[in-house]
């Protein structure tokens, strides 16, 4: 995804780093639905600083069902930096 490799989200406060996701995924048409934060150890977490991958739920006009994304978070002097890993459909 190119919103993800061009610089967009790279370098956010970590009070943005949500809000920089969903509206890089609104800014191409698709609206988020739901945004869970995992561990290291793939285990669900509510707190961003403790976050290292984000899946985040979409759905479009575009595509038949629901479109789910998943981005690596990597904290860099209390910065962080989304990478696009992959996307997968899951069909309604």
């Amino acid at each position: 995804m190119s919103e993800f490799m061009g610089s967009k989200c790279y370098d956010v406060d970590e009070t943005l780093v949500i809000d920089c996701i969903k509206d890089a995924l609104t800014s191409i048409g698709l609206s988020v639905n739901d945004v869970t934060l995992f561990d290291i150890d793939g285990n669900v977490t509510n707190n961003i600083s403790n976050a290292r991958y984000v899946r985040v739920s979409t759905t479009s006009n575009y595509v038949n069902g629901e479109q789910i994304f998943t981005f690596a978070l990597i904290k860099s002097r209390n910065r962080y930096r989304v990478l696009y890993l992959q996307s997968a459909v899951k069909e309604g």
